[in-house]
């Protein structure tokens, strides 16, 4: 299944596992997308297990709010931004999203420790979720713009 069928099929629900990318998609410019994805899908799942108090893992805001240090991350603020892919409105996109994906993760947090479960919950839910899939979408247009450069 390719990357776009796969987020058409991604619907309303967040995914509970990452696509199987076609080969050409797998890796684009030194980033491995397959695990890029991943990761931002394994987010979800960490924070979810913290919201049913079913992980003993301590979740550091300030380290969660950092946008730089994930493999995206460096990628995005290392070789992609020096590239002509940070010339692409997808590229502003993609790193803006990501960010915010950061931000809105650690929020999350924070609110289950001071709101409680419910509100964390319908958060993660919702705005979270989104932000994910724009994350895919937003990487795989950057990907199809390149491509079609090309």
């Amino acid at each position: 299944m390719n990357l776009f069928d796969w987020l058409r099929n991604w619907g309303r629900k967040q995914p509970t596992e990452a696509p199987k990318l076609e080969s050409e998609e797998q890796h684009f410019m030194g980033l491995d997308v397959q695990a890029v994805i991943n990761a931002h899908l394994a987010w979800r799942k960490r924070l979810e297990d913290c919201i049913l108090g079913h992980s003993n893992e301590e979740l550091d805001i300030s380290v969660i709010m950092e946008d730089n240090q994930c493999q995206l991350g460096q990628w995005l603020y290392g070789q992609a931004a020096r590239s002509t892919l940070a010339l692409h409105p997808e590229f502003a996109a993609l790193r803006e999203t990501h960010r915010t994906f950061h931000l809105y993760a650690a929020r999350v947090l924070q609110t289950l420790r001071m709101r409680g479960v419910e509100a964390a919950r319908a958060m993660l839910e919702t705005e979270f979720d989104r932000l994910s899939k724009d994350i895919v979408f937003n990487l795989a247009a950057l990907m199809h713009k390149e491509r079609t450069l090309h």
